[in-house]
C-alpha cells in the first residue's frame, strides 16, 4: 500500500525535476546566445582517373598524378588539427570517391584521433570531358550538399570549406549568423568585365537571362567557392534549384557563356535564390603569396581563416610534417608561430623563402631523376 503511495510521489517529483532541468537549458541557450542546433565542417578531396583527369594549376599537375593526390592528403592534416581546435562539438566530415582503406594510413589515423567522419561519395555532377581544361572536380560539392541534405535539419548549419585553409581562431559568431540569416558567402568579384575561370561576371549576367528568362534583380557578383556557409533550409533550396540549372549549363554550346566550375554556379542559385551576401568576407580572405603576386598585408593574420592557395606545396607541406611529429597542436603559440613563418603571414621572411627555394629546387631534381 504505501509502494502505491510513494511511486506517483515519486513519478511527479522525477518529471518536476526533467521540466526544471529543461527550463535551465533553454535559459543557458538564451544566455550564451547558443542556438539548438548542430554545426557541420566539411572539406573534399576526388581523385580523377586518367580517363577524366583536368589541370590544377596551383599544384602544377593534373588531377590523375600521385604528385597531385599526396599533396591534398597532406593538406588535410593540418586543416582538420586546426579546425578541430576551435571546434570541438562540430561533427566534421571529409568527403571523397576513395574508401577508407584507399586513405594513406597517416591520415585515418589523425582522423580517428579528431573524430573526422570519412563519407565515400560518388561524383555525379560532372561536366563532360570537354568542358574546360581545369578544375573539372569541382562540381562535386553539389553532390556533397545533396547528401548533406538527406542528413541536415533545416536549423542545422554547414561549412564546406577547400582543404588549403587554416582555421586560427572559433567561428561561432559565423555559424550563429548562419543560423539566423541562412548564409555566410565570400564576396569576390563584382565587375561586369572581370574574367573568372573563363566567364567574365557580364556573362554570368547573360546566363542568367537566357537560364530564367529574366534579368537578375541586381548585377550577379561572385561568391567564392572555397568557404561555403549555408543553413539546412537553404540547402534544400539550393538542392532543389541545382538540376534544372545544370540541364541548362551543360546543354550550351562552346560558344555560348557557360559556367565552368562550383562558384559559378554558387553566384547564379545565391541570385536566384534571394541569399546573396558578403558575411564570410569578416572571416576569411584568399591570401595569395606568389612570389609574383602576393596580397597579404598586415593584420591579415588576424583573419579567422586563411586560404592559401599557394601553399599546398609549400607552408602547408611543412606543418603536415610538424603535425605528423607532434601527432597534434602542442599549443597555440608554437602553432601560430610556425603558420606564420611556413606560410609567410602576414609577410615571407628570408627563411621562409629560402624552404620554398629549396623545396622547388628539390621537385626539379626528382623529375630529372
Amino acid at each position: 500500500m504505501t509502494n502505491l503511495i510513494i511511486c506517483p510521489v515519486q513519478k511527479a517529483s522525477n518529471q518536476i525535476k526533467l521540466f526544471i532541468l529543461a527550463a535551465l537549458f533553454e535559459y543557458s541557450l538564451k544566455k550564451h546566445n547558443m542556438p539548438d542546433h548542430l554545426n557541420y565542417i566539411a572539406t573534399w578531396f576526388y581523385k580523377e582517373s586518367r580517363e577524366e583527369a583536368s589541370y590544377y594549376p596551383q599544384v602544377g599537375g593534373k588531377g590523375d598524378s600521385s604528385l597531385v593526390h599526396s599533396i591534398y592528403m597532406h593538406i588535410q592534416v593540418p586543416f582538420f588539427c586546426t579546425f578541430r581546435r576551435y571546434h570541438p562539438d562540430a561533427h566534421l566530415l571529409f568527403y571523397t570517391n576513395l574508401t577508407e582503406a584507399e586513405l594513406p594510413r597517416f591520415l585515418n589515423s589523425f582522423f580517428q584521433r579528431l573524430h573526422v567522419e570519412v563519407v565515400t561519395l560518388p561524383y555525379k555532377s560532372r561536366p563532360p570531358k570537354s568542358w574546360h581544361h581545369a578544375w573539372q572536380n569541382q562540381f562535386y560539392v553539389y553532390d556533397i550538399l545533396k547528401d548533406m541534405g538527406r542528413r541536415m535539419r533545416p536549423n542545422d548549419t554547414l561549412l564546406i570549406c577547400d582543404a588549403d585553409c587554416l582555421c586560427r581562431k572559433p567561428l561561432d559568431d559565423l555559424f550563429n549568423q548562419v543560423w539566423r540569416e541562412g548564409s555566410a558567402l565570400y564576396e569576390l568579384a563584382k565587375y561586369p568585365q572581370q574574367l573568372i575561370n573563363g566567364t567574365t561576371l557580364q556573362q554570368m549576367n547573360e546566363f542568367y537571362r537566357l537560364c530564367y528568362h529574366k534579368e537578375p534583380e541586381q548585377p550577379v557578383y561572385y561568391y567564392g567557392g572555397e568557404f561555403i556557409a549555408l543553413r539546412g533550409d537553404v540547402i534544400a533550396k539550393v538542392n532543389a534549384a541545382f538540376p534544372a540549372l545544370w540541364a541548362f549549363n551543360i546543354g550550351l554550346k562552346e560558344n555560348e557563356p557557360r559556367l565552368h566550375e562550383e562558384a559559378h554556379v554558387l553566384s547564379i542559385l545565391a541570385e536566384h535564390l534571394h541569399f546573396r551576401n558578403a558575411n564570410a568576407n569578416r572571416y576569411i580572405k584568399r591570401m595569395w603569396t606568389n612570389p609574383n603576386f602576393n596580397n597579404v598585408v598586415k593584420g591579415d593574420e588576424n583573419f579567422s581563416v586563411w586560404h592559401l592557395p599557394h601553399e599546398k606545396k609549400h607552408g602547408l607541406s611543412y606543418l603536415y610534417r610538424y603535425l605528423r611529429r607532434c601527432k597534434q597542436i602542442p599549443s597555440d603559440k608554437e602553432f601560430w608561430e610556425k603558420a606564420s613563418l611556413y606560410c609567410g603571414i602576414p609577410q615571407k621572411t628570408f627563411k621562409k623563402k629560402a624552404m620554398d627555394a629549396w623545396t622547388i629546387l628539390k621537385g626539379r631534381l626528382k623529375k630529372r631523376a
